[in-house]
């Protein structure tokens, strides 16, 4: 079953919400932005140039401290940027980063100081695991000296948490994962790596745990390698606990402003309102 908390708020001060109403409840809108078009003949073609998400949750009772919370952010009074974690996407990595940059057909998402970076449109399919449906796949040339390929951008963690992050990976020579764990203005605090392996030529399906630290708020999933080589990855996932659950696209974490916000006054002491929240 899902959990049904929400939690929001900037990188090191996410807040859990309170379960939105039964009566209307929580509702998420991808919208795809592009257009249509249609040929002489008739022939539709679907430019998609991003999706991206409305999210509307509802209460009919809250207390005045979190009202005030949601006036703070809805004011722009919390430095941001603010983020949403979504409970019905385990996987809080961005699309573009989960799927070996499948939304762009390109690298971007994903870099490394060192090397070079090619993407191509073949998704890693580790022997006995399922097929990435969506996913593609990165090639990384590893010079001599190796280095590291990460994402670019945080993922929030939420505190005392321990999350997992599992990629598919195929190279000849050692590959670890690792994970640069970051406090709330984006510093280093520590670095987990996990022990080196060869995941061989048809690859394999990589998992490293990264415990609870004190003063993380976000983490960034990387490879590392310390010699020169070719290694392919796809398939990139960060969930919560040490369970590894089946890979999905990602989108679990969004960015997001807060884009209404209306009050009522059912009861004394009590608020009710629709919080609609746009992805950045």
């Amino acid at each position: 079953m899902v959990d049904p908390v929400f939690w929001l708020g900037p990188l090191g001060g996410l807040q859990d919400l309170p379960s939105p109403s039964l009566g209307g409840p929580p509702e998420m809108v991808p919208v795809r932005f592009g257009g249509l078009h249609r040929s002489l003949t008739g022939r539709p073609t679907l430019d998609r140039l991003g999706m991206r998400r409305t999210w509307t949750l509802s209460w009919p009772y809250l207390d005045t401290e979190l009202r005030g919370w949601l006036s703070l952010l809805h004011n722009g009074l919390v430095p941001g940027p603010l983020w949403l974690l979504d409970p019905a996407e385990p996987n809080r990595l961005p699309v573009q980063v989960a799927t070996a940059g499948a939304v762009e057909h390109a690298a971007d998402g994903i870099a490394t100081a060192v090397g070079g970076v090619v993407w191509r449109q073949a998704p890693l399919v580790p022997p006995g695991t399922p097929v990435p449906v969506g996913s593609s796949a990165l090639l990384w040339v590893v010079p001599s000296g190796g280095g590291s390929l990460s994402a670019v951008a945080p993922t929030p963690v939420l505190p005392a948490e321990t999350v997992t992050f599992t990629a598919s990976v195929a190279a000849t020579m050692p590959v670890s994962l690792a994970a640069f764990v970051l406090d709330s203005a984006g510093g280093v605090r520590t670095t987990v790596q996990g022990t080196a392996s060869v995941p061989g030529p048809d690859g394999t399906r990589m998992s490293l745990t990264i415990p609870a630290t004190d003063g993380a708020a976000a983490i960034r999933p990387a490879l590392a390698r310390e010699l020169p080589g070719t290694v392919t990855t796809s398939a990139w996932s960060i969930t919560t606990s040490t369970d590894v659950p089946p890979w999905t696209a990602g989108g679990g974490a969004a960015v997001v402003l807060l884009d209404s916000l209306p009050w009522t006054y059912p009861l004394p002491g009590s608020y009710s309102t629709t919080l609609t929240l746009q992805e950045v």
